[in-house]
């Protein structure tokens, strides 16, 4: 096992940048966030992450795709050959793509698509990557082809999905300054979520009516404010269960949740089991 889920003790936040990786699946001893696009492509072996508080499987010939500001980490994975790019928020947001693209790209959940012809071609591309960036006279050319290819991720996302998806309900577009709403709300739930924090403390921050503020984040991340907050709480109280010696009830406390009640329903919904079950699994 890389790196087994007891060994999780806090979770950090790691550098932001553009950055690549190709090799083994590596050991995080931390989960951790940060304010990239990060991309998965397993060309060999498997990825298994706890992705704000939820697993996420990525099998041989897929991809994953996802806002990294939710905490994750790798919780078990096969030995292969994996590519991992990152790509600042602010970068992806500043090459004009499709509203319905940005909004894919904000989503809380990970978006996962089976593409093996994808998967090589990108492969064979992360090789001139890694020697691309950092390179001042060269880097522009690796933001260009990874910009196609993040395109193309969403395009085969398209393709696979269900016809009768959810329309758009005459939502206005994503201007940039609701971008940079949303990306300020996300943070103030990131760092307040273990304290009372309601949607009109949130919606404070960037100075908007909570309905509104409401209507802005569902539309770029596809979950209300109150989801978003509980996914992270529930990712904290996940942490805490396999990392620490805390009783059910502080465990509560320490991750946000105002009730026993409310911390055992949304554990359990969110793991599948008790929060107790869930603990021993992790022993």
């Amino acid at each position: 096992m890389a790196g087994s889920p007891g060994s999780r003790s806090e979770v950090v936040a790691a550098d932001q940048g553009l950055w690549c990786r190709r090799g083994d699946p590596p050991v995080m001893e931390t989960m951790h966030r940060h304010n990239d696009i990060e991309i998965n492509v397993v060309v060999r072996g498997e990825l298994r992450y706890l992705h704000a508080g939820a697993p996420l499987i990525v099998r041989e010939g897929r991809i994953a795709m996802f806002w990294a500001t939710q905490p994750h980490g790798l919780v078990d994975s096969r030995p292969g050959d994996v590519c991992w790019v990152h790509v600042p928020l602010a970068t992806a947001m500043r090459w004009g793509l499709p509203e319905d693209a940005v909004r894919a790209l904000l989503r809380a959940r990970p978006l996962v698509v089976e593409a093996p012809e994808l998967v090589a071609r990108f492969a064979g591309m992360t090789s001139l990557w890694l020697e691309e960036i950092g390179d001042r006279a060269r880097e522009e050319f690796a933001l260009l082809e990874i910009r196609a290819s993040l395109l193309r991720i969403l395009q085969a996302e398209i393709e696979h999905a269900s016809p009768a998806g959810p329309s758009d309900g005459g939502r206005r577009g994503l201007t940039a300054e609701r971008l940079q709403h949303v990306r300020t709300m996300a943070q103030v739930v990131m760092d307040g979520f273990t304290d009372e924090l309601a949607v009109a403390d949130v919606a404070s921050a960037v100075h908007l009516a909570p309905s509104h503020a409401m209507t802005v984040f569902r539309q770029a991340v596809g979950v209300t404010i109150g989801e978003y907050l509980t996914m992270c709480r529930v990712a904290e109280a996940q942490r805490l269960l396999i990392t620490s010696e805390l009783t059910t009830a502080e465990i509560a406390s320490a991750s946000g949740f105002g009730s026993l009640s409310s911390f055992y329903s949304h554990v359990t919904a969110a793991c599948g089991m008790a929060p107790r079950e869930y603990r021993r699994l992790g022993h």
